[in-house]
C-alpha cells in the first residue's frame, strides 16, 4: 500500500477533469483498506472510495482528503450459475467472461465502464434490466463497525438507481458480489431497439452482447476523444395524476411503470428534447451530447464547473417548466 500526495484525479474518471487528492491510496486486499480507513482515521481526513471513475464529476479545487482506490481483484469463480467475483474487477470484462460461458442475466448490461464495486453501488441498470434482479449477495467493509459483513440483496435495499449504499453513504464499501445467472437461454428484448434488431431473427447470447455494444458506440461519445460519466440525470418518477396531467400536455411522451405501483417513471430525455428543445445547450468545455441528449460530454481539460454550470441550467429549465426536480445520476463529488 503506498500513500501518495497531490495525485491528479482526472486520469482516474471517465470525465478525465478535475483537479487533486490530497492524498491517494490504491489498495489491492481487504488488510490495506482497512489500513487506508485508519490513517485517514488518525488524521481526520475524509474519504471518498473510488472505483472505475465511471459516475463521478470531481471538482476543479479536486478532494481535501484521501481517496481511496479500489483494486481488489481475486478473480473470478464459477459454482454452476452462481458466478463470484471482486469488486475492483471490471464490469464488462465480467460480463463477457458470463457470456463467453453462456450464463445469461447480464448480457445486455453490456459495455458498461466501471468496475463491479461501482455497478453495486449504483444498481447499473440499462436496456431493460438492472443488476439488482441477479445479485444475490454482497461482501462489505462496515465502516461503523469495522468489520466485513455480508449483506443479502434485500439488505442492499436496490432501487431505481439507488441503494442502502447511497442511502447510509460512506458506511459501506464493497468487498466483493455474487451473481445468480441462468445457464437456459432467458433473452430480454424488452428494449424496443432490441425487439427491432432481432424482430426477424434467432437470438443468441453473444447477439444481444453484441446489439447492446453496437446502440451504446451509437448513443455515447469516444472516451479517446471528449470525457463523460453517460447519463447525467436519472428519470424522475411521478405521481399517476402528474404523469397524467402531464401526457395531456405531450401525449406523444412515453411513460414507464416502476415496482411502486402509485408512480411512474418518464424519460426525462424526451422532455429536454422535443418539450425544451435543449439540442446543443452548452457551457464552456461541456455540451449536452448530439446523440444522446442526457449525456454531458466535457472537451479533455475542460473546467469541471463547466459540467457543473450545464447541469444546474438543465435542472433549472426542467423546474421552471413542468416543475419537476431532476437529480443528477453522477455523483458530484
Amino acid at each position: 500500500m503506498q500513500l501518495q500526495e497531490n495525485i491528479a484525479l482526472a486520469p482516474y474518471t471517465t470525465f478525465n477533469i478535475g483537479g487533486l487528492a490530497r492524498f491517494f491510496i490504491a489498495v489491492k486486499t481487504t488488510d490495506e483498506l482497512a489500513g487506508a480507513l485508519s490513517f485517514a482515521k488518525e488524521k481526520s481526513l475524509p474519504v471518498f472510495v473510488l472505483g472505475g471513475g465511471s459516475n463521478v464529476l470531481i471538482p476543479d479545487e479536486g478532494f481535501d482528503g484521501l481517496v481511496i482506490k479500489i483494486e481488489i481483484k481475486n478473480g473470478i469463480t464459477v459454482d454452476g450459475a452462481s458466478v463470484a467475483a471482486s469488486a475492483g474487477e471490471s464490469w464488462d470484462e465480467l460480463v463477457a467472461f458470463c457470456v463467453e460461458r453462456g450464463l445469461w442475466g447480464i448480457e445486455n448490461l453490456s459495455g458498461i465502464p466501471g468496475t463491479l464495486g461501482g455497478a453495486v453501488v449504483q444498481n447499473i441498470g440499462a436496456y431493460g434490466a438492472a443488476l439488482s434482479q441477479v445479485l444475490t449477495l454482497v461482501a462489505v467493509y462496515d465502516r461503523t463497525h469495522s468489520q466485513i459483513k455480508m449483506l443479502s440483496v434485500e439488505e442492499c435495499k436496490f432501487g431505481y438507481r439507488g441503494s442502502i449504499f447511497k442511502e447510509e453513504e460512506g458506511r459501506y464499501i464493497v468487498l466483493a458480489a455474487t451473481l445468480r445467472l441462468s445457464s437456459s437461454p432467458t433473452p430480454n428484448i424488452s428494449y424496443k431497439d432490441l425487439q427491432t434488431r432481432f424482430a426477424d431473427s434467432s437470438i443468441d447470447i453473444d447477439a444481444i452482447r453484441n446489439a447492446v455494444l453496437d446502440i451504446r458506440k451509437a448513443k455515447f461519445p469516444d472516451l479517446s476523444v471528449e470525457g463523460t460519466a453517460g447519463s447525467f440525470f436519472k428519470n424522475p418518477l411521478l405521481s399517476k395524476s402528474e404523469a397524467d396531467a402531464l401526457s395531456l400536455q405531450y401525449p406523444a411522451m412515453p411513460f414507464f411503470p416502476t415496482p411502486e405501483a402509485s408512480a411512474v417513471k418518464i424519460p426525462i430525455a424526451w422532455l429536454m428534447h422535443h418539450a425544451l428543445h435543449l439540442h446543443g445547450m452548452s457551457e464552456g468545455g461541456a455540451r449536452l451530447f448530439e446523440k444522446q441528449i442526457l449525456v454531458i460530454v466535457a472537451q479533455h481539460h475542460a473546467p469541471s464547473g463547466d459540467v457543473k454550470k450545464l447541469a444546474e441550467r438543465v435542472q433549472k429549465k426542467v423546474f421552471e417548466e413542468f416543475k419537476i426536480k431532476i437529480e443528477p445520476e453522477v455523483k458530484i463529488l
